[in-house]
């Protein structure tokens, strides 16, 4: 929806798609280093989350804590929760999500429309489309907050304060219903046909669902082929939020599941559900018959698989039923079609169970949807074996950090030792309280990733955090050698300075 709103400015001559983003933003600049000297990020690198910008997404401010500006947001100043967003990688070379890109383009438009994000929104796109139960407005207002759900965690208990804030509107703000985003849906398919341009051209619109590069997004939208079949669509995660929408290209059909809840895993059933009673083309796979299963085949599975070097499936029975548990995810139910194999309601996954010559486990592959090769072959692990992750969590720091810095040596490319992710592993280490965890995977990250300013922010904020003051002082004093124009390092030294 920010998108469409930003591309509407694009078709007015208000923005430009290739322009560097820092000729239109005015109260902050998106700081230059060697990863933009060949090119600059643009808005079209924003929209299709190829600029290489850091900070995935936002876990929002829960009801009384401090809000910050959006400036604070993007610099990881105080009392921002997030990261300071940077490019740490050669725009237009990879996609990679980043809420934080999309925050950028949020300050680009309202530094060029010189009025809030909420308005250029209403005016823009949900006023034209017809969005009259939706809102930017964050806080949300006594009267919206009526209207509102409240969210939910996967267990069922409410988010404390029921929602939160988020100043990152783009990325993260919309107050929507399921009926306002089919409306918005319907007015991209007719934009796509040449029978609307209340919002955007037909040319922009495809761009919209069209990827910008290969394996990339469009100028909003994700594409999904199925066969012959184009579908867009787009999900969103808010604290106790989950939604999705799914539209045909030039079908008409599609359609939108919310849920307030962190488990999302019923959304999935829901869009097959309603594929299969409308015949959606090429949507759904074959329906799969689900048999019984002795409760003693069950209990060979039972254990733990290591699906990458820091990411293990738990297996467990519950009477007759089998149930399996990622890490960091919620628990899910593994449905058998045969003896050996087992599919889950909200993927295209199957689990497949691989015996030895004397009928014991061997190993679990996992295969995306129909596909006969498996997607990741997952061992299974010793009892009382800990992946990095777990290490951290039950207080063996060493122990995790070595095994960290293992993977990296014998797989440096590995997503599970990449900068992004040990730093927000650390944060959120840090959100749990466990200080000397978080310390101890920042300061590996500073050692992995030397060159970087932001691991050695993070490692002061983390210092600063534990009352390490000096050590704080010496990581943002780094920080800044490496980086000058880290406002968020100049402004965390000079307050410590000031209380020494």
């Amino acid at each position: 929806v920010a998108a469409m709103a930003a591309l509407n400015k694009v078709e007015r001559g208000k923005l430009s798609l290739d322009e560097d983003i820092n000729r239109r933003l005015v109260s902050w600049k998106l700081p230059d280093n060697e990863f933009t000297a060949k090119k600059k990020v643009t808005l079209a690198n924003l929209l299709s989350h190829t600029a290489g910008t850091t900070v995935h997404g936002f876990p929002g401010y829960a009801d009384g804590q401090k809000v910050p500006t959006v400036q604070q947001v993007l610099d990881g100043v105080e009392p921002a929760n997030t990261a300071a967003v940077r490019v740490n990688m050669e725009p237009g070379t990879k996609f990679r999500y980043s809420g934080g890109g999309t925050t950028i383009m949020q300050l680009a438009l309202t530094d060029i429309e010189r009025k809030p994000f909420p308005d250029i929104a209403r005016e823009a796109v949900l006023k034209p489309v017809g969005m009259d139960d939706s809102t930017y407005e964050q806080p949300l207002s006594a009267e919206w907050r009526k209207r509102a759900a409240s969210g939910h965690r996967a267990d069922g208990k409410p988010v404390p304060g029921k929602i939160h804030i988020y100043p990152e509107m783009a990325a993260a703000g919309l107050w929507t219903t399921a009926s306002d985003l089919a409306k918005f849906a319907i007015e991209v398919q007719l934009s796509l046909l040449g029978k609307s341009n209340r919002v955007v051209s037909k040319e922009m619109a495809a761009r919209m669902v069209t990827p910008f590069i290969e394996g990339s997004a469009g100028l909003g939208f994700f594409q999904d082929k199925r066969g012959g079949a184009i579908y867009f669509e787009h999900g969103g995660a808010d604290e106790g939020f989950r939604a999705q929408l799914f539209a045909h290209a030039s079908e008409g059909y599609g359609a939108v599941v919310m849920i307030n809840s962190d488990n999302g895993q019923i959304m999935q059933e829901v869009l097959r559900a309603v594929a299969r009673e409308y015949g959606w083309d090429e949507f759904t796979p074959p329906p799969a018959e689900v048999v019984e299963v002795a409760p003693e085949r069950l209990d060979a599975y039972v254990g733990r698989y290591q699906v990458n070097p820091d990411r293990a499936f738990n297996v467990t029975r519950e009477g007759t039923r089998l149930f399996a548990e990622p890490t960091q995810a919620p628990k899910i139910e593994l449905l058998p079609v045969s003896e050996t194999r087992f599919l889950r309601r909200d993927a295209p996954v199957q689990y497949v169970f691989v015996m030895n010559a004397e009928g014991k486990v061997e190993h679990l592959t996992l295969h995306n949807g129909a596909a006969i090769e498996p997607a990741a072959q997952a061992p299974r692990l010793a009892p009382g074996a800990l992946i990095p992750y777990e290490m951290l969590l039950a207080g063996k720091a060493a122990e995790a950090i070595e095994a960290y810095r293992k993977i990296k040596k014998e797989q440096p490319a590995n997503v599970v030792v990449a900068e992004n992710r040990l730093n927000n592993l650390g944060y959120e280490l840090l959100r749990q309280g466990k200080r000397a965890e978080a310390i101890a995977l920042l300061a590996l990250n500073a050692e992995l990733y030397p060159a970087s300013a932001n691991t050695y922010d993070s490692l002061a904020e983390a210092y600063m955090e534990n009352g390490d003051r000096d050590l704080a002082v010496k990581n943002y004093r780094r920080a800044l050698e490496l980086d000058p124009n880290n406002t968020n390092a100049a402004q965390m030294l000079k307050k410590l300075e000031e209380k020494k």
